[in-house]
């Protein structure tokens, strides 16, 4: 993932401007607030289909729920609010029961966990791999790199700089794997 870098990032920091009166930005927080209340433990199968049906909201798919492994997969979202970080099995397992998407997936899980888990799309995919196409999107390790080099890129001694330049722009506390994604996002949108 070629753009995958701090200095990348941080060259498309300086341009970032919201796109203004757009939904996904200000239906973000709420959908935060919903797993705010949400216990730990407390993802059971009436929350799950609620909250996969909002994320889809974001998506021109409609959503298929494959609840047969119902049991595993509230096990491992609820592993997830509590700061589980998924291998490629898991994944795989989530993946097949929300509509056998990554990046459905990806945005639960970001939304049950915005510390640990990024958004991962077609513009965020195009953004890493300058790719018009969206082959390889639905890998697992693909995702688990881009967590990786979301993290490194956070690890940075000049992050902090970055944040600010995002942050400001928001009304909420957005966490480094939100900052650094909405600059992906914003920056292809506008390619």
């Amino acid at each position: 993932m070629k753009n995958l870098n701090f200095e990348t990032i941080l060259k498309d920091a300086k341009k970032f401007m919201l796109t203004e009166n757009d939904s996904y930005i200000q239906t973000y927080p709420e959908f935060l607030k919903y797993f705010e209340h949400i216990p730990v433990g407390g993802i059971n199968e009436h929350r799950l289909v609620i909250s996969s049906h909002f994320v889809y909201g974001w998506m021109p798919t409609i959503i298929h729920l494959d609840l047969a492994k119902k049991g595993e997969v509230l096990k491992l979202l609820n592993a997830v609010k509590s700061g589980h970080i998924l291998n490629t099995r898991e994944i795989e397992v989530l993946k097949k029961a929300i509509n056998n998407s990554l990046v459905g997936l990806s945005k639960l899980l970001h939304f049950i966990n915005p510390k640990d888990y990024a958004i991962w799309d077609s513009r965020i995919y195009r953004y890493l791999t300058g790719k018009k196409s969206i082959y390889g999107i639905d890998k697992p390790q693909l995702y688990l790199n881009y967590l990786e080099g979301l993290k490194r890129i956070s690890e940075h001694e000049d992050y902090n700089q970055l944040h600010k330049m995002i942050s400001r722009n928001f009304k909420y506390e957005i966490h480094p794997t939100r900052a650094i994604e909405i600059i992906m996002f914003e920056s292809q949108r506008k390619r």
